[in-house]
């Protein structure tokens, strides 16, 4: 039986970690400054959302091709099924929030590259859809940031009494 997920997974897990975060504290500043046009912040934040949206797809990859730890038996089966949920909807935002941002930056009638490459204009530039979208990529940031915080609690509460999960993915 393993007691960690397969080190892919985990260094996934904590380059992405960092690559949200930095995403997370270059959006905040960039839309305080909006005014003076930060576009290299802009820039860095659409090619960091598009490299985190490739490595969440090699991220599930990863971990329906590997096996998974057993979760622990001190954790309750709610408390078990609650974390699986967590789990999903954290990776379903993960899958979201940048194509939510893609949008945004197309229907404004930007384009979006990753690191100086090129990507193609999914979404017409609609200045009828421009509120819509900054709305949803606002939303869905903050929801990733709720689940997120509950996701790190979850985990505090369980280090804090004595349940080792962080070790699973560390």
């Amino acid at each position: 039986m393993i007691t960690k997920y397969h080190p892919s997974i985990r260094i996934l897990h904590w380059i992405m970690f960092v690559l949200f975060a930095a995403i997370f504290i270059v959006g905040v500043v960039m839309v305080e400054f909006k005014m003076t046009e930060p576009w290299t912040m802009y820039h860095f934040h659409k090619s960091t959302g598009v490299l985190v949206l490739l490595l969440v797809f090699i991220r599930l990859t990863a971990r329906i091709m590997s096996e998974k730890p057993a979760p622990s038996d001190q954790i309750s089966t709610i408390q078990q099924i609650v974390a699986k949920i967590v789990v999903y909807i954290l990776y379903l935002l993960m899958i979201i929030v940048p194509i939510s941002g893609y949008a945004l930056s197309n229907v404004h009638g930007y384009s979006v590259d990753l690191y100086g490459l090129a990507l193609p204009t999914i979404f017409s530039a609609n200045p009828a859809w421009e509120e819509t979208t900054d709305m949803l990529h606002h939303y869905l940031v903050y929801t990733f940031l709720a689940v997120f915080t509950l996701h790190l609690l979850a985990v505090i509460k369980h280090q804090v009494k004595g349940i080792e999960v962080l070790h699973r993915i560390t």
